[in-house]
């Protein structure tokens, strides 16, 4: 009974493997040479618009910010995995997109080192507290995980530089 509520809530990832399964095999069946620019764009639509889309009706109760950041690192991905589902004779969109993959990419490592140090103020500031961690969407197990080992490198230094 515990799996059907696990996928109940998540069920997008059990959509995700049917997804790559119906690329695969419209990869292996499209006629490439008479059509392209069809089979181009229809595989763009799945990974760039359908799949992000499909993402955040599942997780539609997620944080903005946060549901945002993962639907971007799926567009980003997806321009990446139709790049290699689409033949490159075909590629003709995909090399006039593929530079907001990079841009994209770049705006999520952006993010994720603000968010890593705002992280580490927290872990390793005067008074570390896991709930600001569990409020930032970190699961409480790894936010008391971070904690402690935040305690143990300070021990380590205190020790090698007997303070």
């Amino acid at each position: 009974m515990q799996i059907k509520s696990v996928i109940s809530r998540n069920w997008f990832y059990a959509l995700l493997p049917v997804c790559l399964l119906a690329s695969w095999g419209f990869r292996t069946t499209h006629p490439w040479d008479a059509q392209p620019q069809l089979g181009e764009a229809v595989t763009l639509f799945d990974w760039v618009v359908f799949v992000p889309l499909t993402f955040a009706i599942c997780y539609r109760s997620m944080s903005g910010r946060a549901l945002t950041l993962r639907v971007l690192a799926l567009v980003c991905g997806g321009i990446w995995l139709a790049g290699k589902l689409v033949p490159s004779d075909a590629q003709n969109l995909l090399l006039a997109i593929s530079p907001m993959r990079w841009i994209g990419l770049s705006v999520l490592m952006l993010v994720e080192v603000v968010a890593f140090v705002a992280i580490l103020g927290v872990v390793f500031g005067a008074k570390p507290d896991p709930r600001v961690l569990e409020e930032q969407g970190i699961p409480p197990i790894v936010a008391k995980l971070m904690i402690a080992e935040a305690k143990l490198w300070r021990w380590l230094w205190g020790c090698l530089t007997k303070k």
